[in-house]
């Protein structure tokens, strides 16, 4: 491709590297947009095994009247939103282009925003029911997703802001208007990612204080019931011993150290009662 075009070969190898962050930048008469997209890994059956949601750059190289999108996996934008827009200019005026796939792009995390959402429902109410780690592992990944889509966003902002300030792609009353609705675009999905990991956070937070709380609660039942259940060995084995022991020989010794044992535990499982241990 990068033969066929004329364009330098360095914009494709930067556009297919997973890790490349957005940037724009200029080469000659060409000039690269990086951006990121949204995209969901297939291999992932299940949030609760890996990450499922990420972004991938998706290079757009400009020359002249030459569009080029490069990108490591088929786009995600929507064709008839780049059509609908890139129809209404003149040849040559690529910068609208690149505006229009921008707002597609932005169009296109807010859609995955809504799946990661419905994910995090999802998770937050069978998480509800067992506090299993499965659900949990569900909300990490989904974490991590929204820290993907956080970033992907925050840098396109600031590619965005160079394209206003430097002179990479000339922009005309027209390209200026698409300008603020794709930056208008990004700003709105970015809000909603940042609220939404924001949310994640403090629900993950709260259910590991419910879990910690749950756990100390267990526990100090199992340490309470404990205790009353080792009063009664304790007496038991106090008068098993083979030695002479008091009252010993009297006929009724066994029912009162039973007795004995049944009052004493039931008057500290009433004292741990009255502390809420059980």
């Amino acid at each position: 491709m990068a033969s066929a075009t004329g364009l330098p070969f360095a914009f494709f190898e930067d556009a297919l590297r997973p890790e490349e962050r957005p940037r724009v930048e200029r080469q000659g008469q060409a000039c690269l947009v990086l951006l990121h997209e949204p995209c969901r890994d297939e291999r992932v059956s299940a949030i609760d095994e890996d990450v499922k949601y990420r972004s991938l750059p998706l290079g757009v190289i400009v020359a002249g009247d030459l569009i080029v999108t490069v990108s490591l996996q088929v786009s995600a934008i929507s064709p008839d939103s780049f059509l609908r827009h890139g129809l209404r200019l003149a040849p040559g005026r690529q910068a609208g282009n690149v505006m229009a796939l921008v707002e597609g792009i932005a169009q296109a995390f807010g859609g995955v925003m809504q799946d990661i959402d419905t994910d995090i429902a999802s998770a937050e109410a069978e998480l509800a029911r067992s506090y299993r780690n499965r659900e949990l592992y569900a909300l990490l990944y989904l974490n991590e997703s929204l820290i993907y889509m956080t970033t992907a966003l925050k840098n396109m902002m600031h590619v965005m802001n160079r394209i206003r300030h430097d002179d990479y792609l000339p922009l005309g009353p027209d390209e200026a208007a698409m300008f603020e609705v794709a930056q208008a675009e990004l700003d709105q999905a970015h809000a909603v990612t940042h609220i939404s990991q924001l949310n994640l956070n403090n629900v993950m937070d709260a259910y590991g204080n419910i879990i910690q709380n749950n756990v100390s609660h267990i526990v100090k039942f199992l340490t309470a019931v404990t205790i009353v259940l080792s009063i009664p060995t304790l007496i038991a084995s106090i008068y098993g011993m083979n030695v002479p022991l008091p009252y010993q020989e009297e006929p009724g010794a066994f029912t009162a150290i039973v007795v004995g044992m049944v009052v004493i535990s039931g008057l500290v499982a009433w004292i741990f009662q009255k502390k809420r241990y059980f």
